[in-house]
This record gives structure tokens, sequence and C-alpha cells, in this order.
């Protein structure tokens, strides 16, 4: 017991979602011209129904699709494997679990357009 009276309380493991079929990601990239950055966001889709929104971030190429693993692994839709130096890539974590994967992105012209 406590100071208080009341039981001490084990921290809550994080629950584990539901197994997703199918993760889609919607990505949105804009180049800044006068910088010469590249910036996106992104939609995260499990099994059809919209979990989560990225929103403005710095990052070019397919960064899009690897924030949105790292926000899944976080809120533990998925597990990603880890060694002492990377990450499993999206592509293979899904390969492996049975998961349809559809990632795409859009180049917008606009900033106010992600």
């Amino acid at each position: 017991m406590t100071a208080t009276g009341s039981k001490p309380t084990k921290p809550k493991k994080p629950r584990r979602k539901r197994k997703p079929k199918n993760i889609t990601i919607f990505g949105r990239r804009w180049f800044d011209k006068i910088n010469g950055n590249t910036y996106f966001s992104a939609e995260i889709y499990v099994n059809g129904e919209m979990v989560h929104k990225i929103g403005y971030e710095y990052g070019y190429g397919e960064q899009y699709k690897y924030e949105a693993f790292q926000w899944l692994d976080k809120e533990n839709y998925v597990q990603l494997e880890r060694n002492e130096r990377s990450c499993e890539s999206p592509w293979r974590y899904c390969e492996r679990k049975n998961i349809q994967l559809i990632a795409t992105h859009a180049d917008v012209p606009r900033k106010k357009d992600l």
C-alpha cells in the first residue's frame, strides 16, 4: 500500500492493435526551389481506416514511407525487427507478415498542397 492507502499500480503495457491485413500510405512531396529542400506529408490507413496524418516534415525520396512505419511501430500496429545498426524495411516486414502494402506519392507544385 502507498501512503495514500491505495495499492500501487503497475505500469501498463501498450495495447497491441488489431493485426493489419493491409497498410496504405499516401504521401505528398513538395520541392522548395529557393532553398533546395524537399518536404512531405502523409496519410496512413490500416485496414481501410485512416489512423494518422503526418504533417509537414523535411525528407526526400521515400522518407514519408519510413516515417509512417516508425509511427506504426511506436503505436504497436507493427513490430519491426531491429539490430544495433538498422531497422527492418517496410516492404520486408509486410512480406514477412503477409500484409498488403500500398505506398504511393504525388509531387505537388505548392507548399499549401501538402
